[in-house]
């Protein structure tokens, strides 16, 4: 029961307790302060007269002082009951009629995704399905927020997710994939829900709790998404790669070519240098498709931007390629093994102290709550808690921490404590990141960005370069009518892409420079962000 319906009820229920209060006591007084007894449905009749002020009763006038003061407490109780009615009954009545309300079925989608809920990562999946042209509807238990999101220009019914006719109201046997977010414990009942409509129907279910997902597959899931594990993983894979970038895996996008990202060692050659005078392109044949500087990703990478031990580069190449572009980030002093500290121990901290023991690095933890897996147990934001776990020896430092305003604070302490840690977050909001960044952090990751970006990926059924960016790759013939070198096409300065790729016939150039002719029908591959990407294909394709 919401909060207005409880008010309507307490309100109704309270006027009937005073009437019927009154109506006995005012029988009471015509027996026996007026002398004039009678029948109880006169006594009602003179209360209501009275309450409703209409008039003061047929009995009237009453002699007695006892009746008389009761009847004026009767009268200026009556006000408060009629002013009390206005914001529990009369003004939600007039905001409900005028109120445009979420409507509770959809037509004439198809192919479209219905998302069981709505939160931060579902937002971040709707810019994705928004950018690719790709439908949608929102089934939302709460009138409220449904009419909310309604308002606010979301495709989106009002109604229960756990029956058939809500998931046959949002045309769910006309859909490409059931997006079922709710909890682990409700979202099993709408996966039955949505086998009974369609039982063909894709289903995708998100958990908390990584080890229940087997019953969300039980009940009919096709994919089982738990955010704060893949979090985790790509924490670790910032964390590892600190210490060896030779272990970050590169992603195939074809037989040709991969992608993958290279932290900077301190003492790299790259340090210092700018993206033109790096020599990356000349002296490896590798693009580099953005770049991390001091938090802020860059794509691409700004001509006057200089690199330095916290920059991340992002490449794509032959696989002969990108080791040599590896060799040019690493030192020969490599980072001390084995100090690596994580705070917070919830399900992104066990995810990221396991990838440090699959990476052979040894590590210490941080948390709140003993545990068995908990070395020291304390407040993130003590300087002794941190000192106790080594975090002022540290090499990096990973904040794991489920509160955003804590991890913030924490940051804070750790670069204070430890100015040259490298200090990877977590954040829950997108909103926080940039905050963190002011904090001090090195590289932060929201859970709101990376679930909803892979859950993207997962319905889309497309490969993510990076979480962290909205690096995409597209391989398309190019509009031209005669053949025209890179350089006089300047695709990266008109556009913003980088030309991965040139496929021509059966072969496919990675060796470009800009002196490279490309010629009518061939096919390029570019990497850019989504804005970038559009530019691309409205100039040249």
């Amino acid at each position: 029961m919401d909060r207005q319906r409880r008010l309507v009820v307490g309100y109704v229920g309270l006027v009937v307790a005073v009437l019927a209060a009154y109506i006995a006591i005012y029988n009471y007084g015509m027996a026996v302060w007026e002398g004039n007894p009678q029948p109880i449905h006169r006594s009602v009749q003179g209360i209501v007269q009275t309450v409703t002020t209409v008039g003061y009763g047929g009995d009237a006038p009453h002699t007695s002082p006892q009746m008389n003061y009761f009847l004026s407490i009767v009268q200026l109780s009556s006000l408060v009951l009629i002013f009390a009615a206005l914001p529990v009954l009369v003004v939600p009545l007039f905001e409900d009629a005028f109120r445009t309300t979420a409507p509770t079925a959809v037509s004439g989608l198809e192919d479209h995704i219905v998302i069981c809920n709505y939160g931060p990562r579902e937002e971040v999946l709707i810019e994705e399905l928004l950018r690719r042209d790709v439908d949608y509807v929102i089934v939302h238990a709460d009138r409220d927020v449904a009419t909310d999101l309604y308002t606010d220009g979301y495709s989106v019914i009002y109604g229960n997710p756990e029956q058939d006719e809500t998931l046959e109201r949002a045309r769910l046997e006309h859909a490409r994939t059931l997006i079922v977010d709710i909890d682990d414990e409700t979202n099993p009942s709408v996966l039955l829900a949505g086998w009974e409509v369609d039982p063909d129907a894709r289903a995708i279910s998100i958990v908390e709790e990584p080890e229940r997902a087997d019953y969300h597959r039980y009940a009919g899931a096709d994919h089982v998404f738990a955010p704060r594990e893949a979090l985790g993983e790509n924490l670790a894979d910032k964390a590892i790669g600190a210490f060896s970038p030779e272990a970050v895996e590169a992603i195939s996008i074809d037989e040709e070519f991969e992608v993958a990202e290279f932290p900077l060692q301190s003492g790299s050659e790259l340090i210092g240098r700018t993206i033109v005078d790096s020599g990356i392109r000349e002296q490896t044949g590798a693009a580099v498709i953005g770049a991390w500087y001091r938090g802020t990703f860059e794509s691409p990478p700004p001509a006057d931007a200089r690199f330095d031990a916290r920059s991340i580069i992002l490449a794509a190449g032959t696989e002969p390629e990108l080791d040599r572009l590896k060799e040019m980030t690493l030192t020969e002093r490599r980072p001390h093994q084995g100090h690596v500290v994580v705070v917070g121990m919830g399900v992104v901290g066990r995810t990221i102290a396991a990838e440090l023991d699959a990476a052979g690095l040894s590590y210490a933890t941080v948390d709140l709550a003993s545990g068995p897996d908990v070395d020291v147990v304390g407040e993130a934001t003590d300087r002794d808690v941190l000192e106790a776990a080594g975090a002022d020896e540290a090499a990096t430092v990973v904040l794991a921490l489920p509160d955003d305003a804590a991890t913030i604070f924490a940051a804070f302490v750790v670069r204070e404590l430890n100015p040259a840690v490298e200090l990877i977050a977590r954040a829950d909001n997108v909103e926080s990141v940039s905050k963190l960044y002011s904090a001090g952090a090195d590289y932060a990751l929201s859970l709101a960005t990376v679930s909803g970006r892979m859950l993207a990926s997962i319905v889309l059924d497309e490969r993510i370069i990076s979480p962290s960016t909205q690096i995409k790759l597209v391989r398309t013939p190019i509009a031209i009518d005669e053949p025209r070198s890179l350089a006089d096409l300047r695709i990266r300065n008109r556009t913003g892409c980088t030309v991965v790729v040139v496929e021509r016939v059966d072969e496919a150039v990675t060796d470009l420079h800009g002196d490279f002719v490309v010629e009518p029908g061939d096919e390029l591959v570019v990497a850019g962000t989504d804005p970038n990407i559009d530019r691309f294909l409205t100039t040249f394709a």
